[in-house]
């Protein structure tokens, strides 16, 4: 978990000032851990974690928390195989016999009209 966190790292964050001048005259005001920015010339500062409100705490736990999910492609035949395989075997009989009868293309045309008429 992040600890650290420049004055433009918490502009996005609601209650507080929408500044980094702002951001910085409340750190000094409240006294807040700071520490000297490393890697950046000047006197940027930022401020340590524990200096901030509960609520700002938890505005940038959630903002750190959004998970990544990577979704490995599916096989678009497998996708297919296990749709209908969750179906019971009364709508596999009826899913098996319109493909049959009707074909591919007029089922692409059935799906096509459905999402239309919703």
């Amino acid at each position: 978990m992040k600890e650290w966190f420049s004055p433009k790292e918490l502009l996005s964050i609601a209650g507080m000032p929408s500044t980094t001048q702002g951001i910085n005259r409340k750190a000094r005001a409240e006294k807040w851990i700071s520490r000297k920015r490393s890697g950046v010339r000047g006197k940027a500062l930022e401020y340590h974690i524990n200096s901030l409100s509960i609520d700002v705490k938890k505005a940038l736990y959630l903002e750190e928390e959004n998970a990544t999910y990577i979704v490995a492609p599916i096989d678009p035949l497998q996708l297919w195989i296990n749709a209908f395989e969750q179906l019971s075997t009364e709508e596999q009989t009826i899913v098996s016999s319109w493909l049959m009868r009707n074909g591919v293309k007029d089922f692409i045309s059935f799906i096509n009209k459905q999402k239309k008429d919703s």
